[in-house]
């Protein structure tokens, strides 16, 4: 006697949407599946993109001044009608805008950056910005069985992407991460403050943001300095470095041994118990406890003699690598922190926002 298949349980189903989504975060698969789905149904990708002729050909990964690929060509009845730019977490590198530009410009196509960017990101002069759960959502309804399946499947991973962006940091995918960092330092910027989302040496995705030193030094700042583990794993806690950094000028000794002034005019304040307690006047309770680090700063068993060392290395080596700061944590010997730990179990993109601000506002009084 044949049995019918059972339907896919609530885990079964996270975890199919899960599989794609390891799919969906590499851009090339994605201008892939969006070639299948165009070329399968033009017509809906053509209402959407409100293009003046039907879509007669589609073209993926299409070679363009030598190096240059372009993700997705549109052709009309007589060329290019227009060029798709993809975007999941990564952004702009390089000229790629300007490459597309010029493609577009040669055949007169429209010009589309598609991409997670949360509302509040800007579009480029002459570039029509969508969002890919709407771009692949324009085919949900279609009258093939298969594009109709495909796109629903496709736009669904995208939308739930895109909620999980107002949650915690560890339920989100890792795509998200580069995308909602983007979104708290572009937030931080109009404030006033310099931010930046970037990566590890590592490739693990971080948010820097800068504050001028009280002091007024040149090119002296306040640092937070957030950064994710494993972004495979949502369970490691992500680091959270606070303290001092100094840019390079035209003396890399005098650099790090200012750095190094200011960060020791506020060791005293970097534990664990005055930073929960400078801080909580502006975040909440519950992203507070998420702040934990019985030892955020380096012991050494002689602090004076091994601070002499590290100065006198700090000449020694001129422009070239320094060894490890024994007190603070370091990057290039400009930066110097205390490290502590953040469960983003309990910290959203909003959080994050708000303990940057709490944290840098911490340390501008313990400066003066």
């Amino acid at each position: 006697m044949s049995t019918s298949p059972e339907s896919p349980d609530g885990s079964a189903l996270d975890n199919a949407a899960g599989l794609l989504g390891r799919v969906l975060r590499n851009e090339v698969d994605v201008a892939s599946l969006l070639g299948f789905l165009a070329a399968r149904d033009p017509c809906p990708l053509q209402q959407f993109l409100d293009l003046p002729e039907p879509i007669r050909n589609v073209r993926v990964e299409v070679q363009f001044a030598n190096t240059s690929r372009l993700d997705v060509v549109l052709d009309g009845g007589r060329g290019p009608i227009a060029v798709l730019e993809l975007k999941v977490s990564a952004t702009e590198h390089g000229d790629q805008l300007a490459r597309y530009e010029q493609f577009a410009s040669r055949y007169g196509a429209a010009k589309y950056l598609a991409d997670l960017e949360l509302p509040e990101s800007s579009s480029p002069n002459g570039w029509t910005r969508v969002g890919l759960a709407e771009l692949f959502g324009c085919w949900v309804g279609s009258a093939d069985a298969t594009t109709n399946v495909f796109s629903t499947e496709i736009s669904n991973v995208f939308r739930q992407w895109h909620k999980q962006a107002l949650g915690p940091l560890s339920s989100m995918d890792r795509a998200m991460f580069p995308i909602v960092l983007r979104s708290v330092s572009a937030a931080l910027c109009r404030e006033g403050f310099s931010a930046y989302a970037t990566g590890t040496s590592a490739g693990q995705p971080s948010l820097v943001v800068f504050k001028p030193h009280p002091s007024g030094m040149d090119r002296a700042y306040l640092c937070v300095d957030i950064r994710c583990q494993n972004k495979n794993d949502p369970a490691v806690p992500w680091l959270f470095r606070i303290g001092v950094h100094v840019d390079e000028g035209d003396h890399l000794p005098s650099d790090r041994r200012l750095a190094h002034e200011l960060a020791s005019q506020l060791e005293s304040a970097l534990n664990l118990v005055d930073l929960r307690a400078g801080v909580s006047h502006i975040a909440s309770d519950h992203v507070v406890e998420a702040i934990s680090g019985a030892r955020p700063l380096k012991a050494p068993r002689n602090h004076r003699s091994a601070i002499t060392r590290w100065l006198e290395g700090v000449d020694e080596a001129g422009n070239g690598a320094v060894f490890r700061h024994p007190v603070f944590h370091h990057d290039k010997g400009r930066r110097l922190c205390a490290q502590f730990s953040l469960d983003t179990s309990k910290v959203s993109s909003s959080d994050i926002h708000a303990l940057a601000q709490a944290t840098l506002t911490y340390l501008s009084e313990k400066s003066r």
